[in-house]
């Protein structure tokens, strides 16, 4: 199992986000980088947490921080990317895979099958944002910016376009040791494609090795020692 860490990205800076609310500083992409790369983390994935509408000077420069950063770790990226358009300003990002979400809650073919085209399927992951009420799973409608149901033919959409996917514990992110593991039980796709954020922990990454998870990426705790003793696992 592959363990790695989740960072945010705005405006070329990072942060910590907590319960999907809000967010404090952690410094510039490239001391982040850095950080991390000392721990030699199986990937980082880096997302630009957009609500509502993007915007292009922000977009433009969160990529020419990405690309202008030196990393020896496995990069992901998403955030952003919702026309085939926006695929242009991808162009020599250095990542190996890329997350979509709002590509996949909406079903665009047109986008999915141009990534499987141009990158192919083992590049795509699916990063699902979700809480979980009463029993019922909700999924993070970005440009709607509120939570709508996660229904089955979205999740069949997934496991059919995906090569992995990352679910996200929005309730319980930036608290550690909380990952709501119920939230799998609710989801049909195979427990050897998901990763999972939000809430990681010790705790967390021992049970997820116990149930065959492919990934666990540590949030919001980035620049604490203790999260980064997987070797002793």
């Amino acid at each position: 199992m592959r363990v790695g860490a989740s960072i945010l990205l705005i405006n070329g800076y990072c942060y910590q986000s907590y319960s999907w609310s809000y967010t404090r500083p952690l410094g510039s992409l490239k001391k982040v980088l850095s950080f991390l790369d000392k721990y030699e983390v199986d990937e980082i994935c880096i997302t630009r947490p957009i609500k509502g509408s993007d915007n292009p000077s922000v977009l433009a420069n969160d990529l020419r921080a990405i690309r202008s950063s030196s990393c020896s770790s496995p990069l992901s990226f998403g955030g952003g990317i919702r026309s085939l358009a926006s695929l242009k300003n991808l162009q020599q990002l250095p990542v190996e895979r890329l997350h979509f979400s709002n590509a996949f809650f909406n079903m665009n073919s047109r986008l999915i099958n141009k990534v499987k085209n141009q990158y192919g399927k083992q590049a795509i992951v699916a990063s699902v944002p979700v809480k979980l009420v009463n029993g019922q799973l909700f999924f993070y409608d970005s440009p709607a910016k509120n939570f709508k149901i996660l229904s089955n033919k979205i999740i069949s959409y997934i496991k059919d376009n995906a090569d992995e996917v990352l679910i996200i514990d929005t309730q319980n992110e930036g608290i550690n040791n909380s990952f709501n593991f119920d939230i799998l039980d609710g989801i049909d796709l195979p427990l050897n494609k998901l990763m999972i954020t939000g809430g990681i922990g010790q705790k967390q990454i021992s049970f997820a090795k116990e149930l065959g998870l492919i990934s666990c990426l540590i949030d919001n705790r980035i620049l604490h020692r203790e999260n980064f003793m997987k070797r002793e696992l």
